[in-house]
């Protein structure tokens, strides 16, 4: 998704990620990497955030905006995907 990040700018960043304590410093099974729970918590924040400031605009120029409710952990993909294309119009 970035295709100009070099490994070593990525790497630098998860390891400057992980010593904020907002990524986890293990993968998964998956050989993936997780938010911690201040990470998810900072990530929850940013998107509330992002969405407020987003209806606030809206508000201003007498939009209607769209409510935006963050998807349960278990839910379908083609749902979350839908949840993430009205999430980019927000951010």
């Amino acid at each position: 998704m970035l295709p100009d990040l070099t490994d070593v700018a990525l790497n630098e960043e998860i390891t400057s990620l992980q010593n904020l304590r907002i990524v986890n410093p293990v993968v998964d099974e998956e050989n993936k990497y997780s938010l911690t729970d201040d990470g998810n918590d900072l990530r929850n924040m940013v998107l509330t955030m992002s969405v407020w400031g987003r209806q606030q605009m809206d508000d201003s120029a007498n939009r209607a905006s769209t409510q935006i409710v963050e998807p349960e952990k278990d839910v379908s993909m083609s749902e979350l995907i839908k949840y993430n294309e009205k999430l980019n119009e927000y951010m």
